[in-house]
């Protein structure tokens, strides 16, 4: 049994002083008043000028997209025509360079990364299956294995998603870059799911799910979609990227005279257990078919703004019954704060109004806010997490509320928190002093006992990438 006692926890969307949180077996065993010193002779741990948050999720990584930070901040084919399109010849140049054993140093760095940023569970988008030339490996799973080390090692909860990739485009074959995440056919891919299932019961030493994601409509045709759809009926979570660039809409309407988010309701795959990510190009019935549905919607600000991909109508999904949810995608930043602010800050721009996603009994922000960063991705996740409360897993998080940055904010009772405020729309990496990933602290006082080795190893992988 572990006690933990901070100045203020965030309950239910208030921060309550004089509680204690008790975490047995990996998980929040009970949350009490604060009336004692230890808890069957186990002295309660103190964490005085700190916050103690439920663990940030990111919904949606690709790890090894981590190398291209700072690599790509440049117009390669002159000023004003680099976009999207051409950032993605950049990043299959570095997917085919990649080798195994780089992959899982680049994965374990950029999930310790993460962690020391406050994320506790991280979705893997993973479609570097084989070789580049798309030859599978002596062992098929040989990059799975190597994300899912990556994960062990850092101490990372991870939901690995099996990406399903087809093609280059309707009607047209992968190119030589795209071979090394193609499956032949949709039995080959269920095939590779169900042994990365297998292979994840195997290797989890830490929590670890796996679920299935159809890369994009432009990736897969309606008979590959129809197959993930009975696939995903079975087990469940499905994620897709959709509507991200508006050349993808034009695609899927040329193809099937359809938008992608009406393409997949079209095929059944939308529903609670969709997770639609970026969602950034949508017009008003896709917003409702999302809502009608359930669906999640997981929204990468600090990668769409670096891609230029522009910016997700936040509101109407909200207000349409869409959950909300958070990933840091190509890695340009890592910071769970940076993602949430982005939310509100971004739909502010895009409205020309101020506190626009409001929520809880007070109207706030940070309410909503901080929900995308927790809760939605426990959504999305299929994770028994995402809160503090009994019976969910113990992934916690402590912010230091004596930093500069919330400096003369108040934590507020039962009513609008300043701290709150602060912590969510101003608020970064930097303030966050602990991480405990199912009951387990990987994190102490801003170090990770593996920050030094994985460092090492990345830069020795950028070296050889340069």
């Amino acid at each position: 049994m572990i006690s933990l006692q901070a100045d203020h926890t965030l309950i239910d969307g208030h921060l309550v002083s004089d509680v204690v949180v008790h975490i047995n077996d990996g998980r929040i065993h009970a949350v009490t008043s604060a009336n004692h010193t230890e808890v069957n002779g186990v002295p309660v741990r103190r964490l005085p000028g700190k916050l103690l948050l439920p663990g940030f999720v990111n919904g949606h990584s690709h790890a090894f997209q981590r190398v291209l930070r700072g690599r790509t901040e440049h117009a390669p084919l002159g000023a004003g025509d680099d976009d999207f399109w051409s950032w993605r010849e950049a990043m299959y140049e570095a997917a085919t360079k990649l080798q195994p054993a780089q992959i899982e140093a680049v994965t374990r760095f950029a999930y310790i990364e993460m962690l020391r940023a406050g994320f506790t569970h991280v979705a893997e988008f993973h479609y570097l299956h084989h070789q580049p030339d798309g030859t599978p490996y002596d062992d098929p799973l040989e990059l799975t294995r190597r994300v899912l080390a990556a994960a062990d090692t850092a101490g990372m909860g991870i939901t690995l998603l099996r990406v399903a990739y087809q093609r280059g485009g309707p009607g047209v074959e992968a190119t030589p870059r795209q071979r090394r995440f193609v499956d032949v056919s949709p039995e080959r891919y269920a095939a590779s799911f169900e042994d990365s299932m297998a292979l994840s019961n195997r290797m989890a030493h830490r929590p670890v799910h796996v679920g299935i994601a159809a890369h994009s409509v432009r990736a897969l045709d309606r008979n590959w979609l129809r197959s993930l759809r009975v696939l995903a009926g079975e087990k469940g979570l499905l994620h897709a990227h959709v509507s991200e660039q508006p050349k993808e809409i034009q695609l899927c309407l040329a193809e099937h005279g359809l938008r992608p988010i009406q393409l997949l309701a079209d095929v059944g795959l939308l529903g609670p257990n969709f997770v639609g990510v970026h969602a950034t190009h949508l017009d008003p019935d896709e917003i409702s078919l999302l809502g009608e549905s359930r669906a999640i919607a997981c929204i990468c600000p600090t990668t769409e703004r670096n891609l230029g991909d522009g910016l997700p109508p936040m509101q109407p999904l909200i207000e349409a019954g869409v959950t909300a949810a958070i990933g840091s995608d190509s890695h340009a930043v890592i910071d769970p704060f940076a993602e949430m602010a982005a939310l509100e800050n971004g739909e502010r721009l895009r409205t020309g109004r101020r506190n626009v996603l409001i929520g809880g009994p007070h109207n706030e922000v940070a309410n909503t806010l901080l929900r995308a960063g927790t809760q939605g991705g426990a959504n999305a996740c299929q994770l028994d997490a995402g809160a503090i409360e009994a019976g969910l897993r113990a992934d916690l998080v402590t912010v230091d509320s004596q930093s500069p940055q919330l400096a003369g904010l108040h934590a507020g009772v039962r009513g609008h928190s300043s701290l709150l405020a602060g912590v969510a729309l101003t608020g970064n990496a930097s303030l966050v002093r602990d991480v405990w990933v199912g009951g387990a602290q990987v994190v102490e006082n801003g170090v990770h006992p593996g920050w030094e080795t994985a460092l090492s190893d990345y830069d020795e992988v950028m070296r050889s990438l340069v």
